[in-house]
């Protein structure tokens, strides 16, 4: 039950909105994993401001206009992803599937976007680089009080 397995897959169809996908997540993943996801660091007021800013956020629709050759393509530091939406920083994914980091990397390839690889990754950067191959990667880099750790 840490992961999402043919006895808990639900329809992506059936899932519109990050509650959906939140309660998914809730009913397959384990009680240490679930926790751990889903909640902030010490009192929680970043998560819960971040989750009030996101609430503000509005698509416009736009009526009328020739969407036959829409380019959403950007440049980000010297590497050019499809859309500029990346997949932020997820520290230790395996607890959620047994492929963890190397899953996100290709899927981020696939889709020619941008992974952001956690300082706190269940696997090693070498091996992210692998899976992802030719993706755009970037690296999240704690600096520590210790340089030498860092």
């Amino acid at each position: 039950r840490g992961y999402f397995d043919k006895g808990h897959r639900r329809s992506r169809a059936a899932m519109f909105s990050l509650a959906d996908f939140e309660a998914h997540a809730g009913a397959v993943l384990d009680k240490n994993a679930w926790d751990y996801y889903s909640s902030g660091a010490n009192q929680e007021q970043t998560l819960r401001d971040n989750q009030e800013a996101f609430k503000r956020y509005r698509l416009q629709p736009r009526f009328l206009r020739d969407v036959s050759q829409v380019d959403t393509k950007v440049q980000l530091f010297g590497g050019e992803v499809a859309f500029p939406i990346c997949v932020s920083p997820t520290a230790m994914q395996r607890m959620a599937h047994p492929d963890g980091e190397t899953a996100t990397a290709r899927a981020c390839t696939k889709m020619d976007t941008c992974m952001v690889l956690s300082t706190w990754s269940n696997i090693s950067i070498e091996e992210v680089a692998k899976a992802s191959g030719s993706g755009l990667r970037w690296f999240q880099l704690y600096i520590f009080k210790h340089r030498q750790l860092t």
